[in-house]
């Protein structure tokens, strides 16, 4: 994490991304629980503006009443912006 103006932003490196492991073959048996988590947006995440952060925590990724992001499909348990996911999901594996 860095602050910068008074925000506190993730620190990511996009190298190593979509490591592969098939996590969402495992999606309905883990329920998602990578979706929990809670993390900070890089800075230039912020900047595109494309997703939606927590307002009580600014510039952490949204979570909506039960937890999980806000981008999750709760019937499918998939990822309703896969393709343009930030990199802390893309870097996740879940290595089951």
């Amino acid at each position: 994490m860095v602050l910068i103006d008074g925000k506190i932003y993730g620190l990511e490196d996009d190298s190593e991304l979509d490591a592969f492991v098939d996590c969402e073959s495992h999606t309905p048996s883990c329920q998602a629980h990578c979706c929990k988590y809670v993390f900070a947006l890089t800075q230039e995440e912020v900047k595109k503006g494309i997703y939606k952060y927590n307002k009580e925590k600014p510039y952490y990724m949204a979570k909506d009443e039960d937890g999980y992001c806000t981008y999750l499909d709760r019937e499918t348990f998939k990822c309703t912006i896969h393709n343009i996911r930030p990199i802390r999901c893309r870097k996740f594996a879940c290595k089951l």
